[in-house]
């Protein structure tokens, strides 16, 4: 199978043939998406508890914060790998005035 999507955006890989990936863990939800091919994916440390999970274009898995996974293209593939949006933080007036009082007095 040859790939031709050469564009890709910097979150977008390839999975060379009979090549494994680690993901390491992350501090956030993330998933994994097939973009072409198909590939074999399965969380680390699962032990005999932990499934092999298929996924063909078009498919993602959620990768749950935390987790660590092995991804490998069957026989070659294109992912991507999203993160959840981190939520905005915000600011009470309060919070607001504890931060920014002493530069408004020094000016």
């Amino acid at each position: 199978m040859t790939i031709t999507h050469q564009t890709s955006a910097p979150w977008e890989w390839p999975l060379a043939a009979a090549t494994a990936r680690r993901l390491p863990a992350a501090d956030t939800p993330r998933w994994l998406q097939v973009t072409a091919g198909r590939v074999w994916l399965t969380q680390s440390g699962a032990g005999l508890e932990g499934d092999d999970i298929w996924l063909a274009a078009g498919e993602r898995h959620a990768l749950p914060a935390g987790s660590e996974w092995v991804v490998e293209g069957w026989p070659e593939a294109r992912v991507e790998l999203l993160e959840a949006p981190v939520p905005a933080r915000r600011f009470s007036a309060s919070s607001w005035t504890r931060a920014f009082a002493p530069a408004l007095h020094a000016a």
